[in-house]
């Protein structure tokens, strides 16, 4: 085994490593909203609140509860209800959007259902999409090595016969 042998079969080591580092990359929380969620265990009548404003800016707030199901973000009344609360591992919080009462949930499924608005009725229409762009990069490699055929056949004629 030579020096480049060596080398090439240490290089594709070290990618197959870098390869695998990349796929057991988790998901982390933001340093504020760890900290608000952390802190929530300590204050039985709060909750954390994860603020969506008009402004596309994602708050994490820690919010007082207001006679039992309301709480205020910004002069706002947000509603609460224990079937729209979000969990990750142990932690537990609300969506709120800064133009609805309602915290964001799953519960309009049906809904949308009806509406016709779900991903799931997407499913042929996003096969058929893919299918298509594997057939277009299936097609332009055959197209490739045909014009490099074509470069070298006038290549060589030119050679031969100048």
């Amino acid at each position: 085994m030579n020096r480049i042998e060596r080398l090439e079969t240490q290089q594709a080591k070290l990618e197959q490593r870098l390869f695998e580092r990349k796929g057991k990359k988790k998901f982390r929380f933001p340093f504020k909203a760890k900290s608000k969620l952390n802190k929530i265990k300590r204050m039985p009548d709060y909750v954390v609140s994860q603020y969506l404003t008009q402004n596309k800016d994602v708050i994490w707030k820690l919010c007082k509860v207001v006679s039992g199901n309301i709480i205020v973000v910004n002069n706002k009344a947000h509603i609460i209800n224990p079937k729209y609360l979000w969990r990750f591992g142990k932690y537990f919080w609300y969506i709120h959007r800064e133009i609805d009462r309602m915290p964001v949930s799953n519960e309009d499924y049906d809904k949308v259902k009806f509406r016709k608005d779900d991903t799931e009725a997407d499913v042929p229409l996003i096969k058929a999409v893919l299918g298509a762009i594997q057939k277009q990069s299936a097609l332009k490699k055959p197209n490739i090595g045909i014009i490099i055929g074509v470069i070298v056949v006038i290549i060589i004629g030119l050679i031969l016969f100048l």
